[in-house]
């Protein structure tokens, strides 16, 4: 054959390429959603039904029939690609899971069974590993498509309240499934965990250790790593940095108003430091825990032993609070044992000081830079977060010291006992459900205590809840500047600008008020409770902490559904919410003459 009909071929097959690439492209994503969905909806029977022998080896052949599809999809989009070697650069995660998940075809097609390593010696692993493998490349397939967002012209905000929605209600759906409890599930309690797990407040209304199996437990794990982190983060992360997928430029925008970054440039720089950062800590966490629970060798298996130190790490760092020991942490297993409670407790630290201030005070680069120059210094936004913290971790431990040492913390004997577990509660208070005490038993001044540092909460792009302490910070410094007698609101010898006065007046004031009207409404549908314990449930909701007094269990379903409420606009946000919810108004150029009244 001549160079000249070669090249006449190649012409030719170009100019197909260029022709149908889009079409392909199109129909390849429409059948990638309904094979996707389909093969979902079999995993989910296999793992949330008891099914027979029978629809197991059914659920088996529409496993590996979607993994063929997408094996043959992917290699079929490579070929209508003009340029092959950059998009399996581009796609090179993809690239290697497709040719893991073709080695696991031909071997389960041409090796015999005592050959084959995968399904002789683990073959009770076998379909659940190849299930994990398709679900990558279903997350890989869905997170591209969260790209089409952009066309549905949602606002960021209303985004967020969308995607906790879908994840909670997803949620809920999976915990109703047989397999996910022991003894069945309502669809209030249901709703309730799933809202707790995704919103990371840990508030229970049943025991997550006894009454759920571990793929209950599993499920109520990845809601919280999904909540704790947000959904759209996660996607974003798999399509940008696994997939290879490109954003729009709108998209892009979206994404940073989510991460309230300042610049574009800085967004997917964050992006990939939340997710690999946060797996870092927890995987770091659940070793030490590993390893300390191992040594002491409390649980029966090696498989256990995993899975509470995995568990717990998640749990801590997303600042959930949930714990498999029905009594929490005072269980007398762990409640006495420091070293798994202050791996506990940092976790919890790490998580609620938020993504930035963790980036700025732990990254090589920034430290490198600040020992180089003299004049480099925190940001602004850290300094604030690690002051503001410490202030309310010192005072808090103090006063609760004072006020508990003989009631609450009676039954710790020594002075450090009771010290260390006034500091546990303080940062757990924070935004992280733990408990060593039974938080029944404490006098009113010190459930006030908690319910104030509760309400603080912890900082902007966290994994906790409540007002913020940057907001608090702000709030203090506006009530001295005016007690003062200034005009301006000063830090670190800059200007406070106004806008951000305003914003922390807004959200403590719609905090309140959403505070307020659950307790009224809580105290109309549940009058048996008392009072304080009413506001301590109502905060530690709003707040996504998760502590409690005890009665939310007791709760009837109108009075849990207002905590559901609670916790859900206490994840989103106040500011969130009140965007979604209103209409954005054009500020007109034109101002009206000041006016004077009395106030105060």
């Amino acid at each position: 054959m001549s160079s000249r009909t070669v090249s006449n071929y190649r012409r030719k097959l170009n100019l197909h390429i260029v022709v149908n690439q889009d079409r392909v492209t199109r129909i390849m994503q429409v059948l990638s959603f309904f094979v996707s969905l389909g093969t979902i909806a079999a995993i989910v029977i296999y793992h949330g039904f008891y099914i027979t022998v029978e629809v197991k080896e059914t659920i088996r052949t529409i496993v590996f029939a979607s993994i063929f599809f997408y094996v043959i999809k992917y290699f079929l989009l490579l070929f209508y690609s003009l340029n092959i070697k950059k998009r399996i650069r581009e796609t090179l995660f993809e690239f290697v899971v497709i040719i893991l998940l073709i080695i696991n075809l031909l071997s389960n097609l041409f090796l015999p069974d005592n050959l084959n390593i995968l399904q002789g010696k683990f073959s009770d692993y076998y379909l659940l590993l190849i299930q994990l493998f398709f679900l990558v490349v279903v997350t890989i397939e869905l997170s591209k498509a969260s790209t089409f967002l952009t066309k549905i012209h949602l606002s960021p905000s209303s985004l967020m309240l969308l995607s906790f929605l879908i994840l909670i209600s997803v949620g809920t759906l999976l915990l109703m499934l047989p397999r996910m409890t022991t003894n069945g599930i309502s669809f209030i309690d249901a709703l309730f965990t799933s809202t707790s797990a995704t919103c990371v407040t840990g508030l229970t209304v049943i025991n997550i250790g006894s009454e759920f199996t571990l793929k209950g437990q599993v499920v109520i794990m990845i809601l919280i790593q999904l909540g704790g982190i947000s959904i759209l983060t996660f996607a974003t992360f798999f399509t940008t940095f696994l997939s290879g997928a490109k954003q729009g430029l709108r998209y892009q925008y979206m994404i940073k108003d989510l991460l309230s970054t300042n610049k574009l440039s800085e967004t997917y720089l964050l992006l990939r430091e939340i997710v690999t950062a946060s797996f870092f800590i927890e995987i770091a966490g659940a070793l030490l825990l590993y390893m300390y629970w191992k040594n002491i060798g409390i649980f029966d298996t090696e498989g256990q032993t995993v899975f509470y130190s995995l568990f717990h790490a998640v749990s801590a760092f997303n600042n959930a609070g949930f714990s498999l020991w029905d009594a929490n942490l005072m269980d007398p297993q762990v409640t006495f044992s420091y070293f798994p409670l202050s791996i506990i407790m940092i976790l919890v630290f790490l998580g609620g000081i938020g993504f930035v201030v963790i980036s700025d005070f732990f990254n090589p680069q920034f430290i490198r830079e600040r020992k180089k120059f003299r004049w480099k210094k925190l940001l602004p936004g850290t300094q604030i977060v690690l002051m503001t913290t410490f202030m309310i971790l010192l005072f808090g431990t103090i006063v609760l010291y004072f006020l508990e040492k003989d009631i609450s913390l009676a039954e710790r004997t020594t002075f450090f006992d009771k010290v260390f577990t006034s500091l546990f509660h303080v940062v757990v208070a924070r935004t992280a459900g733990f408990n060593m005490v039974n938080l029944a038993n404490m006098a009113i001044p010190g459930m006030f205590l908690l319910i104030v540092i509760m309400f603080i909460g912890a900082s902007p792009g966290s994994t906790g809840g409540g007002i913020k302490t940057t907001t608090f910070f702000v709030l203090i410094k506006s009530v001295l500047a005016t007690i003062q007698g200034k005009k301006s609101i000063e830090f670190n010898k800059k200007t406070i600008p106004f806008e951000l006065v305003d914003k922390a007046y807004s959200i403590v004031f719609m905090s309140l008020m959403i505070v307020i009207l659950s307790v009224f409404a809580l105290a109309i549908v549940e009058p048996t409770f008392d009072f304080i314990d009413i506001l301590f449930e109502t905060v530690s909701a709003f707040a996504t902490c998760g502590l409690t007094s005890g009665i939310s269990p007791e709760f009837s379903s109108a009075g849990k559904t207002i905590l559901i409420i609670d916790m859900y606009i206490g994840r989103v946000g106040t500011l969130t919410l009140a965007y979604a919810l209103s209409k954005r108004v054009k500020e007109s150029r034109h101002q009206y003459p000041d006016t004077y009244f009395m106030v105060g």
